[in-house]
């Protein structure tokens, strides 16, 4: 009898609660606003370090959050920060309009930034804004809308297109890009080789970002087409019960 009467207190305080508020099972979200951070209105890009230190490509610069503390880092040429990304030996690398580079710490924790440009062919030492970065172990990939740019041993490798590139995504397993022209390319042997020209998809399909699964499939969300599967041999819509996610707009 006393059993039942718990439980029966418990379902009751259970039932209250969930009229009382409809946010059981959502994370909890704290709002900063810009004032309280130090930076621009917008933030394009986030990556955390291992040790759970935030970094968001903002309009002002690069700003860090230890979870107390915001600092805001500028570019020496003071532009937009679009992109941002972590590579596994420590470095923050960071593509803005016409700078591409990395900030690394000092034992006090300070960032200190070191510019890439230097490493690019003169000719192309002149870019827009840098959207995409993709770490692949000790390299490292950047994408603008008219050349994509890959680090590898210290080296700079140009791919320039008379097109646009659109979309940079993926890991050192599955890299792949979106060519206005060309369609989806897949990186391999140094190359961007046409990647499964599906004409099934949409004509105004638009990669927006590449999640990793697993080492041979990525999950890529699109501006306007929901969520597709790519594997090495396909590439088909991944639908989630509870159709309404299909009509999200992804960034």
């Amino acid at each position: 009898m006393i059993c039942r009467y718990i439980f029966t207190i418990l379902l009751l305080a259970v039932q209250f609660s969930a009229i009382g508020q409809n946010t059981i099972g959502l994370p909890a979200i704290l709002n900063y606003k810009k004032q309280v951070y130090g930076g621009g209105t917008q933030n394009w890009k986030v990556a955390q370090d291992a040790k759970g230190i935030l970094y968001f490509a903002n309009n002002e610069g690069l700003l860090s959050f230890d979870g107390t503390f915001w600092k805001l880092y500028p570019l020496p040429n003071k532009t937009i920060v679009r992109s941002t990304a972590m590579s596994t030996d420590g470095r923050i690398y960071v593509g803005g309009q016409d700078e591409i580079g990395y900030f690394s710490p000092d034992k006090n924790g300070n960032l200190s930034f070191t510019s890439l440009k230097n490493r690019l062919p003169e000719k192309h030492r002149t870019f827009e804004d840098i959207w995409d970065i993709v770490c692949l172990g000790k390299e490292v990939v950047f994408r603008s809308t008219s050349k994509i740019f890959h680090l590898r041993q210290e080296q700079m490798q140009v791919y320039p297109t008379a097109s646009q590139w659109l979309f940079l995504g993926g890991d050192k397993n599955f890299l792949l890009a979106q060519n206005a022209r060309d369609g989806l390319l897949r990186f391999a042997a140094g190359h961007w080789k046409p990647f499964l020209q599906d004409k099934t998809l949409p004509t105004d399909f638009q990669a927006t970002a590449a999640l990793a699964i697993g080492a041979d499939s990525l999950l890529l969300t699109t501006g306007k087409h929901g969520l597709y599967l790519v594997t090495a041999t396909e590439i088909k819509p991944f639908s989630l019960k509870g159709h309404a996610i299909s009509h999200t707009q992804y960034f």
